[in-house]
């Protein structure tokens, strides 16, 4: 590297870092790049697919509850999880149909329901 070369990469090199000190500076707030903690805070996430369709949401529920929705393509078959009068799991066919809840009462106690395709159910809960 000539001496005019390393001059240029020096000043460059001084420059760029007189710059983030004076961003931080101003800000108050370190540059990216020192930060470790990133926090992003919103009040709903959506996956979109490449047609524009919502596949995925973190949310909050019209009870003001968080959740997250799974869902195919046509928004047929799916998975929710979530809090709400009972915390649970829920998992949807490719007709809509919720075909297994897992789920726990507000005074702790878990149920597993099944339905099979001709809404046969079946309901499985712990002896109290």
């Amino acid at each position: 590297m000539n001496q005019r070369t390393y001059g240029m990469a020096l000043v460059s090199l001084i420059a760029g870092a007189m710059g983030g000190f004076a961003v931080s500076f101003v800000t108050g707030t370190p540059s990216i790049a020192q930060q470790s903690d990133v926090v992003v805070r919103a009040q709903q996430f959506q996956l979109i697919d490449a047609q524009g369709r919502t596949r995925a949401r973190l949310g909050f529920s019209a009870d003001a509850q968080p959740y997250l929705q799974l869902s195919d393509e046509t928004d047929t078959r799916g998975v929710w999880m979530g809090i709400a009068r009972e915390t649970g799991l829920a998992v949807r066919d490719e007709d809509g149909r919720t075909l297994l809840v897992l789920s726990v009462d507000d005074r702790g106690n878990p149920s597993l329901i099944i339905s099979d395709r001709d809404r046969n159910t079946r309901a499985f809960q712990p002896e109290r």
